[in-house]
């Protein structure tokens, strides 16, 4: 039997070397011909092993094959394991293996090894798979221009190749700097220093040559040099400053000219066709998009709007007219795109004499094909040309400081009106804090913070912290108040504060490989982490002065309004939708459990609708928890319950125009019948990142949104805008500001020129000090009417004194109650059409109390004596 067994053993053994070496055959056969590289002697080699280790040598692979016992990655032979290595290193570095091509790749092996050496987590990057598809992806021209820096770069243009990529992609790699619990929120903006970059590239580079062949006693100095020649674009200094830092960590800290060539080569400073930059400059900038795929929508907007070419009469006004090239520039784009570097575009040529002979021969109504030309050539000219262009300088990646708190004041606004036709929702980035500003809360029925995320375990934390600062989830009392003042701010003005949680697509893609439990795990560390967010309490001190003076009965406020979540690129398999709906339940019902007016809203992009979660049943299934009014009235308002606690904010591509009819018809042409599609539509609430300058657009938007949804949303909010006055002019173009435009078109009632008094505004935003001096002079009302009632004396010095009493205590007691019965929100569905009642019965109790104490001091006065005859 042992036999048997042994035999069976020494057979495994056998079989498993054939297949070993058959393996090891099979994977290495196919390499690099050995002749090439067998004139070279034994150390030689051996520097290769060594250098292919030091770039590989946190490859899975490679950990493999040096740990065979024949060691062939140490053993200074030119075997079919090397080979292998320098194969993979060939591909890696697009070396092309024609002619003599040993020695290039010896050359660029001992400087990729020296750069590995330096550089290591880049050197991770440039071998990595990701790396390779994102490049092989890129434009014609743009990849072989990368291919080119990956065969004979400079360090420096390698690494700055690799910062592009960790810049430009949606962030797979970017665990080499950012930890995996530290959420990070990026927002899409071309500001005035991008395109002084983009149209001055030659400016830098004078200013830069100005440092050619200086020496600097060490890096700072030369950083210092840099910023100083480079003052006009701080942004630019800013993104330098980490790539001079790595370079210079070996080199002597001084600038050559051939650095300075390379550098200027680089992806940082690269420039922008002058007509191109003009018109976004022009359009564009300074506008935040908080989605990389709106941005793109927006600029490729512009563009069409620029060729000027099968333009919809009804959809031109006289800011699109204006952004048409006139016929010079745009030849001087045409010569430029043909005669420039740019390359993939598909019958290049024809298209651009296609297309000016439109602009030149305008068509009243465009056939399909030349619609679609248009089409084809904007988004070519996007991808191919501006695109590139862009992509270092416009995503943005703010920094959360928690010393600079929200400071916002309504200056006198006074409350949310109440005719407003549909929500008004604003949203507020964490960037914009620091400085005062004014808002108009008015007109803003709720405002967001956006800055919110989440981390691996669900734990909710504020975004780009990158230095552990205090947030407001966990600041001590004290330090609260200052970071939280803005809600009470807001509150003051009858506006709702929520609070947005965002996690992006490279978030949820860590997300979709986790186990079902697991998955589930982290919605319900979610869902218990909002629900304390919202209900924790506000505990600033007039809070407490007015919880001590009520005796506890009124409780301090919570942190928060609402929730509105943006899960950006969440998946649509089956099982994630389940997760999130049960998700979606379990928080709606443990707020709503609360007995708190929270709400749980959804942002979602409109290129995301359709499918996934945010299919229109599932849509519909989260607003219509409640049954429809019994109205015999089938309008919008009447079926869609006050009560529903989720507003659908979707955010709308440009141009507006096409996209807010394409989302009606969407829902209209989509799986919902009837009153369902009415109900989703009155709580949908599209969202507009308006560029403050097309008035006659948001005009049209604003009239649209009025008619056919729910409400509307600004992104960013409005601040420092001027007062709405009588005296205002009709037109949104006129006007010139967003709340004044509101004012005008999105009340249910006309508005006749007529703002809210300042007793009104006064009141409103006042209304907690009335509520607390009615609450006293009621306490006093009562006190003297039971002394009155218990003692004689007192009784005796009330009747004296009653019209004092009358004229210091009630009188005052009515005059609150009745401006409170007016003025304030929580009360005026109460007097809602029963003020001139409440006056009346008011008047009537007056006058009965005064013609009583009359007629009692009358009864008091003694009868005059008879005068006898």
């Amino acid at each position: 039997m042992k036999k048997y067994f042994l035999c069976w053993m020494v057979c495994v053994f056998l079989s498993c070397c054939v297949s070993a070496a058959l393996a090891v055959d099979a994977q290495y056969d196919r390499l690099l011909d050995q002749e090439k590289f067998k004139r070279l002697d034994k150390s030689t080699v051996s520097g290769m092993q060594r250098n292919l280790a030091l770039i590989y040598q946190g490859d899975r692979d490679w950990k493999k094959d040096v740990a065979q016992s024949k060691q062939p990655l140490t053993d200074g032979k030119m075997g079919p394991v090397t080979l292998y290595w320098l194969q993979r290193f060939i591909h890696d570095f697009k070396i092309e293996p024609v002619g003599q091509y040993v020695n290039e790749t010896r050359s660029r092996l001992e400087r990729i090894a020296s750069f590995a050496n330096m550089f290591p987590e880049e050197a991770k990057v440039l071998i990595s798979a990701d790396f390779a598809l994102w490049n092989d992806d890129q434009p014609e021209a743009q990849k072989n221009s990368y291919y080119k820096v990956r065969r004979s770069g400079t360090d420096q243009a390698l690494l700055d190749l690799v910062y592009l990529y960790l810049q430009v992609i949606d962030p797979q790699m970017e665990s080499i700097t950012i930890h995996k619990n530290q959420p990070m929120i990026n927002f899409y903006q071309l500001a005035a220093e991008d395109f002084k970059i983009l149209q001055g590239k030659g400016q830098i580079y004078v200013q830069l040559s100005k440092l050619v062949n200086k020496k600097f006693d060490n890096v700072a100095a030369l950083q210092a040099a840099i910023a100083e020649v480079l003052k006009d674009y701080p942004d630019l200094v800013d993104k330098l400053t980490p790539v001079i830092q790595q370079y210079y960590r070996y080199a002597d800290a001084a600038i050559s000219q051939n650095f300075l060539d390379v550098l200027m080569g680089d992806a940082l400073f690269t420039s922008l066709n002058g007509v191109l930059a003009a018109l976004l400059d022009k359009s564009l900038k300074g506008v935040a998009y908080p989605d990389k795929h709106l941005f793109e929508q927006a600029a490729k907007s512009k563009i069409y709007a620029g060729i000027g070419a099968c333009q919809d009469v009804s959809k031109q006004n006289a800011y699109v007219s204006g952004l048409k090239i006139s016929d010079d520039n745009f030849k001087k784009l045409t010569e430029d795109l043909l005669t420039g570097p740019y390359q993939g575009m598909r019958d290049f040529s024809q298209q651009l004499k296609e297309i000016d002979l439109l602009r030149l021969h305008p068509k009243e109504d465009c056939e399909d094909h030349d619609l679609a030309l248009i089409d084809e050539f904007v988004t070519g000219l996007y991808e191919q040309v501006v695109q590139p262009a862009i992509a270092p300088l416009y995503k943005k990646s703010p920094v959360y400081r928690a010393a600079s708190p929200v400071q916002w004041d309504g200056s006198g606004c006074g409350c949310v009106l109440d005719n407003l036709s549909g929500t008004v929702y604003g949203f507020y980035p964490f960037w914009l804090a620091g400085e005062k500003q004014t808002v108009n809360f008015s007109v803003l029925s709720r405002v967001a913070y956006y800055g919110l995320s989440f981390d691996e375990d669900g734990i909710i934390k504020h975004a780009n912290n990158i230095h552990n600062e205090s947030t407001i989830l966990s600041l001590g009392d004290a330090g609260r108040d200052a970071q939280t003042a803005f809600i009470q701010a807001a509150r003051k003005h009858n506006s709702k504060v929520d609070w947005v949680i965002r996690n992006d697509k490279s978030y949820w893609e860590r997300w979709k490989k986790l186990s079902n439990p697991s998955k589930a795990a982290v919605f319900e560390t979610l869902t218990e982490n909002i629900v304390n967010l919202l209900t924790s309490q506000l505990t600033d001190r007039f809070s407490t002065i007015r919880q001590n003076i009520t005796f506890g009965m009124i409780p301090p406020p919570a942190l928060g309004d609402g929730i509105t979540l943006y899960f950006d690129g969440f998946p649509d398999d089956r099982e994630s939708v389940e997760l999130f709906n049960r998700f979606f339940t379990e928080l709606q019902k443990r707020l709503f459990a609360q007995r708190g007016d929270y709400f749980v809203n959804i942002l979602v992009p409109q290129s995301a609708l359709g499918s996934g979660v945010y299919r229109y049943a599932n849509l519909f299934a989260w607003v219509d928890n409640t049954k429809p009014s019994s109205s015999a009235d089938t309008s919008f308002a009447t079926n869609a319950r006050s009560d529903v606690k989720t507003k659908i904010l979707i955010l709308i591509e440009e141009p507006t125009t096409d996209s807010k009819k394409k989302l009606r018809l969407d829902i209209e042409n989509g799986e919902l019948h009837g009153i369902e599609r009415g109900i989703l539509l009155r709580h949908i609430v599209p969202v507009i990142e308006f560029d403050g300058r097309d008035w006659k657009q948001l005009e049209d938007d604003i009239v649209y949104f009025k008619d056919n949804f729910g409400g509307i949303g600004f992104w960013p909010l409005w601040t420092n805008e001027p007062e709405v006055v009588a005296e205002m002019p009709f037109r949104c173009d006129e006007i010139n500001f967003v709340s004044g435009c509101l004012v005008r078109y999105f009340q249910n009632t006309t508005w006749h020129g007529e703002p809210e008094s300042m007793l009104e505004k006064m009141v409103c935003e006042n209304r907690v000090y009335f509520r607390l001096a009615l609450g006293a002079l009621i306490f006093l009302c009562l006190l003297f009417t039971i002394l009155y009632l218990y003692s004689c004396r007192i009784h005796k010095k009330i009747s004296n004194f009653y019209v004092i009493y009358l004229l210091v205590i009630l009188l005052p007691t009515v005059i609150v109650a009745l401006l409170l019965l007016t003025y304030d929100p929580l009360l005026e569905p109460v007097s809602a059409g029963n003020l001139p009642l409440i006056l009346v019965v008011s008047g009537g109790i007056a006058v009965s109390i005064i013609a009583y104490q009359r007629r009692k001091k009358q009864m008091r006065k003694p009868s005059r004596p008879r005068i006898s005859d």
